[in-house]
């Protein structure tokens, strides 16, 4: 039937339906080679009766190609409702990269433990674990990235992309800890695609967000660093019971056994996202693939509050050549509107370690060339005067080189205040001030310098927290419950509420039975002079 098909097609396809005596004479010899029992041949006698039969044959070509072309159009149409359905799934892959330590894999169904290499891929059913001081990621679906820590495994319990462009993951973390960045443009509150993480005490739904989680024995927690999600908590062991919380941008989710109590009892157990995680070399680490201007202003605050550390007397090795100093020179005047300084170099090969006045350079890493530290008035690391500087390079075997010194003079005046935290007061302990992620800066005493003439100022304030004003402004978009606040200032508007020179915001945070905290930023505008 095939083929008596095929022959069709191409019979009318290259002759046009007529009911001439030639062609119709061609059809019906087709016809004849598949259908013998049909007898269509010229008959003796030539009645009126027979012409009448004969005109009515006629239309049997015609009948059977609009047979064959409808049937056709069934097949096509069968073939593109398979083709788009959304039942049609595809298999989905992620690919492993490993940047330190090692990694294995497990199939469904084995318990055998196999080294993973980089660019291998895995598929749902699959099991990835690493091992001690490792860190690995895995790739799925067109940017979306899973970070995995040392002594760290997940299971791929469901992967798969609908052919309607619906994508499903379903992770679970069987134990350690996960850093994951999922893309808003997969994983939306208007999708129907679907992104979930398990662990014996929690389910993730994540949208498009950033997220850490953790879980150990005795407790999971989950740190949401932007994006949202809902996580429901399983208020007993078999999971039958859960309470579904929802996170914002900057709150962290401790479940224990003592957490899960409050939980049933009613009570809030959201807390702000801890500064510890923020500045920790994990997070950074993972972040500074996406936001590096962020990752470099968290750094930058970091190198200008940690305090010096006293080294070990360390062996002087003539052999090991010392650090140049690249930036300032020998015997530079910094001027007093100055309070920082960039001390900038470059290092030997051996060198490992990167001494600048007793304190070890934390984002010096073995291999580095270049290093920099970031000298402050704000926290007695640039003082009026006459200021030294000596650096040293210390290598694997713990020998150190001759130190490289430097001594520049500061003309600012003495500080009054020398503390490495900002000022943030508070009307109570136990609700939090806010904290400004936008811009970075270390301190109130600690400037942002801008010539951009609108600036956007956020951050994130304690889950209590009912209402954010700055400068007497209260936030018409902010509502209770959320954590997150924006604020733009701009020079270019009837009222400007950013001049020229220096401009102090306070946020005020108002939370439940009159409590306030608040903080402060100091942002210092200087606009472009453009020549005529």
């Amino acid at each position: 039937m095939t083929i008596l098909l095929i022959q069709l097609c191409y019979f009318f396809w290259n002759n046009e339906v007529s009911y001439s005596k030639f062609k119709i004479c061609q059809f019906v010899k087709i016809l004849q080679q598949y259908i013998p029992i049909m007898k269509l041949g010229r008959r003796p006698h030539r009645s009126s009766f027979s012409r009448r039969r004969r005109q009515r044959r006629n239309f049997i070509p015609l009948i059977t190609f609009l047979v064959a072309f409808g049937f056709l159009m069934w097949l096509g149409g069968k073939f593109l409702t398979y083709l788009f359905s959304d039942e049609r799934t595809e298999a989905a892959s992620v690919e492993i990269q490993v940047h330190k330590g090692r990694a294995e894999f497990s199939f469904p169904d084995s318990e055998t433990w196999t080294p993973a290499y980089t660019e291998q891929k895995f598929l749902e059913g699959d099991s990835i674990r690493t091992g001690g001081n490792s860190r690995v990621s895995l790739e799925f679906m067109s940017g979306n990235v899973i970070f995995l820590d040392s002594n760290s495994e997940i299971f791929l319990e469901e992967l798969e992309e609908k052919s309607s462009g619906k994508k499903i993951v379903r992770i679970e973390l069987v134990s350690g800890r996960i850093w994951a960045r999922v893309s808003d443009d997969d994983f939306n509150s208007e999708s129907n695609s679907k992104f979930e993480v398990e662990t014996p005490r929690v389910l993730l739904h994540v949208r498009g967000t950033i997220f850490d989680l953790s879980t150990s024995n005795s407790q999971d927690s989950i740190r949401l660093i932007k994006g949202s999600t809902d996580v429901d908590v399983f208020l007993d062991e078999e999971n039958k019971e859960s309470k579904n919380i929802k996170m914002g941008v900057g709150q962290k989710l401790v479940v224990s056994p003592t957490n899960i109590t409050r939980l049933e009892a009613g009570e809030d157990i959201l807390e702000i996202l801890d500064t510890g995680f923020i500045e920790s070399e994990w997070h950074l680490q993972n972040l500074e693939g996406f936001f590096p201007q962020e990752v470099a202003q968290i750094r930058r605050r970091i190198e200008i509050t940690v305090p010096k550390i006293t080294q070990p007397n360390l062996e002087i090795s003539t052999e090991l050549e010392p650090p140049k100093v690249l930036s300032p020179e020998n015997g530079s005047v910094i001027p007093a509107s100055q309070d920082t300084l960039k001390v900038e170099g470059t290092s030997p090969l051996q060198a490992v370690q990167i001494i600048v006045n007793g304190y070890t350079l934390t984002r010096f890493q073995p291999g580095d060339r270049k290093w920099a530290y970031f000298a402050s008035k704000k926290f007695g690391t640039l003082v009026p005067g006459e200021n030294k500087y000596s650096v040293i390079a210390v290598t694997r075997d713990g020998k150190r080189s001759a130190p490289e010194e430097i001594t520049v003079m500061y003309e600012g005046e003495a500080n009054q205040e020398a503390t490495g935290e900002p000022k943030i007061e508070s009307t109570i302990s136990e609700f939090k001030a806010p904290v400004i992620t936008r811009p970075a800066v270390a301190s109130l005493e600690d400037p942002y310098q801008t010539s951009s003439s609108t600036i956007t100022i956020s951050g994130i304030v304690d889950p209590k927290t009912n209402a954010v004003e700055i400068n007497g402004f209260r936030l018409q978009k902010f509502q209770p419950g959320n954590t997150e606040f924006t604020y733009f200032a701009s020079a270019d508007v009837p009222n400007p509420n950013l001049i020229e020179g220096e401009n102090i915001y306070e946020v005020i945070a108002f939370g439940p039975d009159g409590k306030t905290s608040s903080t402060k930023i100091k942002i210092v505008y200087t606009p472009l002079a453009i020549e005529s």
